[in-house]
Order: C-alpha cells, then structure tokens, then sequence
C-alpha cells in the first residue's frame, strides 16, 4: 500500500512543474486527487495521465469564489479531504525601482493571498489527522529583482506558522516548503549566467528537480510526519545557508536591468 492510501489530496498548480510532479507521485503512493490549475488543457493532459482516481478542476486560485468552487467540488466528489499541498505561484522580474504597482500587486494577489483563500478554505474543510503544505522560497530571503515575489514568499511562512497555532487544537498540521532552484517551466527562461550563478552557489552544486519537491510533500502529507507542525522545510540543496550572491556586472540602479533570479 502507498503512504497516501485512502486519502484525498487535493493539489494547486497541478498542470506543470512541481505540482504536476507531485500529482503524480502522489497517484503512485494511493491517493485519489483533486489536480487544480488554471491551464486547461495542460491540466487535463495531467490528468487524463493518472492511474488514480482524480477529477480536474480549473481555477484561478487568487479568486476567492473559485477557490471555494474549487472545495465544494473536491467534497461533492469524493467526500472529504485529507490533505491539500498548494503549489500554484506566478513570477515576475523587475528591479524594485523598475517595478509597476500593478505588477507588485498581481504577484502579491496570486502568491501570498492565493495561498490565503486555499488555506483558509481548507483550514475549515480539513478534519483531524488532516495536513495542509503551502510553498514558500528560499527567494524570500533576498533575491535581486524580486521584491514582491520574495515578499510574497516569506508571508507564506509567516502564514503557514500562524495556521499551525490555531488548527493544532483541530487536529491539523500546516507546513511549509522552501524551494530553491528547480527545473521548472517558470525558471526554464533564466538566462545562462543565472543559472550559472545560482548552481555555483548551492552546496550541492546543482538545480533542482520537481519529483524532489514533491517527495518533501509526500513526507509532510503522510502519517510519517504526524508530530511536525510549523515548520519551514527548504529544498533547496543548501543555499539558504549560503546567502546571495553578489550583483553580476552592470545589475545596478546606474547599470540597468538584467533578468533576476526566479526560485
């Protein structure tokens, strides 16, 4: 039997990247799956993919009546939820002096209060012995051109801690994942030096990859954490402890813009 037998898990940002790697590791380990995303046809292919059973649900988590859509047809499918692992995200570079209000706001919309809606949502739906894992970013440490994706980010933290405090007495655990850098569609547009940059920086010397991500949500949705809580969990090969790098040449307010680190 896998870790997640007899559980329903519903998944944010099911069509690529880390959630499409943890939909379907989750499918080998037993679950039946709610796979949420707001790209149709990706989502679908996700999931017409599956040897589980699963329902596709496409949303915009940053919609609060969505976001509910979303709950009410997870349990008029299955019944009940046993764990949400939240994945969907957006990103955009542009140096804080350079930066539109409106961007700020798109990206604080989806990331951090996304994550709000659907967690608060499952706060609610999820019963005793249920799990909620949102992700955050190593980003949210400091990242060059990133000020709203890293502010974004480490809300999320703050969030993920504060929810553990008040679902404990309910019976439910909220965790929170740090990535570093990872093989994904949204890093795939980073140009060669940050790349370069950021694998030189990480202790482990590489990238990376979604199916390792998802193995840290995998952990934290199953009964083999049951006593963890609270807690920020990076994978990020280690470059959180390392810090950022410095600026590469002409990346400055007097020598212009060059694509920012997107983790």
């Amino acid at each position: 039997m896998g870790r997640l037998s007899g559980k329903t898990i519903l998944v944010t940002g099911a069509a690529s990247g880390i959630g499409r790697a943890a939909l379907d590791l989750f499918a080998r380990e037993g679950a039946s799956l709610v796979a949420v995303d707001r790209e149709e046809r990706l989502l679908a292919e996700a999931v017409a993919a599956l040897e589980a059973e699963a329902i596709a649900v496409v949303a915009d988590v940053s919609d609060p009546k969505a976001v509910e859509a979303v709950f009410a047809e997870a349990l008029e499918e299955f019944g009940r939820l046993h764990g949400v692992a939240h994945f969907a995200g957006v990103a955009h570079s542009a140096l804080s002096w350079n930066l539109p209000l409106e961007a700020w706001e798109k990206v604080l919309r989806v990331n951090l209060t996304g994550s709000f809606l659907v967690a608060r949502k499952a706060g609610e739906v999820l019963e005793e012995g249920g799990s909620l894992v949102l992700t955050g970013s190593v980003a949210g440490l400091g990242a060059f051109g990133l000020a709203h994706y890293a502010a974004g980010k480490l809300g999320v933290v703050g969030l993920a801690r504060t929810l553990a405090l008040e679902l404990a007495r309910k019976g439910v655990r909220v965790n929170v994942l740090l990535p570093g850098l990872i093989q994904t569609p949204m890093t795939a547009g980073l140009p060669p030096w940050a790349w370069e940059q950021e694998v030189g920086a990480s202790p482990l010397g590489r990238a990376g990859r979604p199916e390792e991500v998802a193995q840290a949500a995998l952990f934290l949705l199953s009964e083999e954490s049951a006593y963890i809580t609270g807690q920020a969990l990076y994978v990020d090969g280690g470059r959180s402890i390392v810090g950022p790098p410095g600026l590469p040449p002409g990346f400055g307010p007097k020598g212009g813009e060059r694509h920012a680190h997107v983790l």
